[in-house]
């Protein structure tokens, strides 16, 4: 987006009180859609990968590198069929298994293989270096503050 248009929208929205919100919406999004564009892209030439599958071996990761696939709905936001798809996709590659729980066969336990954790512990460098590049801007104290801020609002969702 053109900074010309962005400071018409400032301009004009914080003439007005009503448009608050979105004086503060709008960045998110604009933030949002760049940065997931811009990861989606690179996760795709570098790793032939989607953000929906690096977000279900980064839940892994982060948890325990094993899940239920109910536990991993809860730690995303999929549909049971989108779910299946992207487990599907990553067991093709190797990067998960499935297998049933030993205390109960109808429960399936999801796990990230040794290339998976390779894989994953690889691309979430390459995108925390880009992640750094972008916020380079701020000093110490403004990422700390932004931080709290969306900490803040990230747990107004639950």
């Amino acid at each position: 987006m053109n900074k010309k248009y962005i400071d018409n929208f400032y301009n004009m929205t914080l003439q007005n009180d009503k448009y608050e919100s979105s004086t503060l919406s709008l960045p998110m999004t604009l933030i949002h859609k760049h940065m997931f564009n811009k990861t989606e892209l690179f996760l795709k030439e570098k790793y032939n990968l989607l953000h929906s599958h690096i977000d279900v071996m980064a839940a892994l990761y982060f948890n325990g590198k094993v899940l239920t696939p109910t536990e991993l709905y809860d730690a995303l936001v999929f549909s049971s069929g989108g779910m299946t798809k992207v487990l599907k996709r990553l067991e093709s590659e190797n990067y998960i298994v499935r297998e049933l729980a030993n205390d109960d066969k109808r429960r399936v336990l999801v796990s990230l293989t040794p290339l998976g954790t390779k894989i994953i512990e690889e691309s979430l460098d390459d995108i925390r270096k880009s992640k750094d590049e972008f916020f380079k801007i701020l000093d110490k104290k403004e990422k700390k503050q932004l931080r709290d801020i969306l900490l803040k609002l990230t747990y107004s969702l639950s």
